[in-house]
């Protein structure tokens, strides 16, 4: 998918704000505080219905205002144009929109705005714990797997049920578990998906990595929650394992208890990288992601970047700019300065700057630089 352009009305610091974006490299610069990440943030809503800053829609309505709306056109690879909108009024629902209907989920527009994101926070992949890793990885596998929403739907509602019945007094230990046939088959074709899914992002994120730092080598494991192999052996652990669940009063095995497994030098890279190494290592994981997005659906992702280039020298600023041209992506970024010298080979067409200050947006001339 192509984002064409984003509006945005009265989000956080933005009052009105209106982008016609290229395909190619989209650079908003302006100082600290002046809303670049709040564009950033407009189009993550469209594409997830959530913000990556607040857990709260209704926090991000600008002050002494009622309501937000963010609007998008995105052109996908056949040439057709969809129309993607989110309003949100203070106290009220969410409404989300798709070519003018309304959609009932935000997976509805996820599908048409396929988004990677590059934050500062990049390195939290390897660093922070599993639930961030699986949403990684789950992303994923929705865009290339289309039965996959449902599926995962459908395997929540059973842990819900699963879990009501193993906080019941009568959940003791003779009694048959009523949901072990249904959870486990639901479970082991999450696992699948998700492993497959891995295996073929395994050979893109090694080449992204070695582009980004070839010093640099990772090896991912997929950890199945405690899962076995076949369903057989995966039943019998999960009956050997009640009395612990109903103690607990939580289903303790299962793909909600997955992780990645991310080895660095043999070692967890959780536990032995840098800071800076982490940041590769996520950056190089996303791009992986966008990359074979494109092999399967011949649309790459559009990759969000927050602070380009930030706490990296002019040399890893050059490969990371080298590798987003080779996956041939969308690109909406933001920086504090003009990068100069880093993005001066990219043609007119192919580089749209914007500057962001008190509020409002405009379109530089000569380029921004």
């Amino acid at each position: 998918m192509l984002l064409n352009s984003l509006e945005v009305d009265h989000l956080r610091n933005l009052t009105t704000a209106r982008l016609e974006l290229c395909s190619g490299f989209n650079l908003i610069e302006g100082p600290n505080g002046a809303g670049k990440t709040t564009l950033l943030e407009a189009i993550h809503l469209l594409a997830r219905g959530k913000s990556f800053r607040s857990s709260k829609i209704s926090n991000l309505v600008q002050r002494n205002e009622r309501l937000l709306r963010v609007r998008a056109q995105v052109r996908s690879g056949d040439g057709r144009s969809h129309t993607l909108a989110l309003e949100k009024q203070l106290g009220g629902d969410r409404a989300l929109r798709l070519d003018g209907q309304e959609a009932k989920s935000a997976a509805a527009l996820a599908s048409y705005l396929p988004i990677q994101l590059l934050l500062p926070n990049v390195g939290d992949l390897i660093f922070s714990g599993p639930s961030d890793r699986r949403e990684f990885l789950d992303w994923g596998v929705f865009h290339v797997k289309q039965d996959y929403v449902r599926l995962a739907r459908e395997y929540r509602k059973i842990l819900r049920q699963r879990n009501a019945w193993l906080r019941r007094e009568q959940a003791g230990p003779d009694e048959q578990d009523p949901w072990l046939a249904m959870i486990t088959e639901s479970g082991q074709r999450i696992g699948a998906l998700r492993q497959d899914y891995l295996a073929d992002l395994t050979p893109l994120f090694c080449e992204m990595l070695s582009r980004l730092d070839p010093s640099l080598e990772c090896v991912l494991d997929y950890q199945a929650g405690g899962y076995a192999k076949n369903i057989a052996e995966t039943r019998k652990k999960m009956a050997e394992t009640k009395p612990r669940d109903v103690k607990s009063g939580s289903t303790q095995m299962g793909p909600h208890r997955a992780d990645v497994a991310i080895q660095l030098a043999q070692a967890s890279a959780q536990e032995t990288a840098s800071r800076g190494q982490g940041k590769t290592i996520g950056s190089a994981a996303a791009l992986a992601q966008s990359a074979l997005l494109a092999k399967h659906t011949g649309q790459p992702s559009v990759v969000l970047i927050d602070d380009f280039g930030a706490e990296l020298d002019s040399a890893h600023r050059s490969r990371l700019l080298q590798a987003l041209l080779a996956i041939g992506c969308q690109v909406v970024a933001t920086s504090t300065e003009p990068l100069t010298g880093v993005l001066d080979g990219l043609s007119k067409e192919h580089l749209r700057v914007f500057h962001v200050e008190h509020g409002s947006v405009h379109v530089s001339t000569g380029g921004g630089f």
